[in-house]
C-alpha cells in the first residue's frame, strides 16, 4: 500500500517509518506528522504563493493584528527566532509586502504593517491554508476534531511545564 493511500484509508500504521522499534511513541508519530505537513506546507507556499514559511509566519500574524506588531511581538506569537522574523519581514519589505513605521514608545522596535498588496497575498494564501486544514481533518467528526485539540493542548502544556 503507498504512503497515501496507507493515510487515506486511515491505516498510518502502514506508512514508512511509522513504526520503528525503540521509537514507537505517540509523540514521536507527532514529530512525523509535523514534518510532514511541514513538507507539504512549505511546497504549497513555495509553489502557489511565491512565499517561504518564515515569510507565512510574519504574513499571518500581522494580517490578523489590529495596529501592526514588533519583530518581537511576532515572534513571540509565532513561536520563532527573532532573527528568522527579522530576515522575513526584510524580504516582505523588499518584495513591498509589509512597511514599517516609527515606534514612538520604543525607536528600536519599529512597528510593521501589511501593505494593501501584502494584505491581499495574507487573504489568499489564508484562505488555501483553510482548505489545507479542512482536508488533512476531513475524517475527523467534530467529536475527534475536540479530543484531538484537547489532547494537543494537554501536551503543550506539559513540555511549557517541563524544566
Amino acid at each position: 500500500m503507498t504512503d497515501s493511500a496507507a493515510a487515506a484509508t486511515g491505516s498510518a500504521r502502514d506508512l514508512n517509518g511509522w513504526v520503528m522499534a525503540g521509537l514507537d511513541y505517540p509523540t514521536f508519530r507527532l514529530n512525523l506528522l509535523c514534518k510532514l505537513m511541514d513538507r507539504r506546507t512549505l511546497r504549497q507556499l513555495a509553489e502557489r504563493a511565491n512565499c517561504t514559511y518564515p515569510e507565512w509566519r510574519v504574513l499571518s500574524r500581522l494580517g490578523c493584528t489590529v495596529g501592526g506588531a514588533t519583530v518581537r511581538q511576532i515572534a513571540e506569537a509565532a513561536w520563532a527566532d527573532r532573527a528568522e522574523v527579522s530576515r522575513a519581514v526584510a524580504s516582505l519589505e523588499a518584495r513591498g509586502l509589509a512597511s514599517r513605521l516609527d515606534n514612538p514608545q520604543d525607536r528600536r522596535a519599529p512597528i510593521l504593517f501589511l501593505t494593501k498588496s501584502g494584505l491581499q497575498l495574507y487573504r489568499r494564501v489564508l484562505e488555501m491554508r483553510g482548505a489545507f486544514h479542512e482536508e488533512v481533518m476531513a475524517d475527523l467528526d467534530t467529536e475527534d476534531r475536540e479530543a484531538l485539540d484537547r489532547i494537543l493542548a494537554k501536551l503543550a502544556g506539559r513540555l511549557q511545564a517541563m524544566p
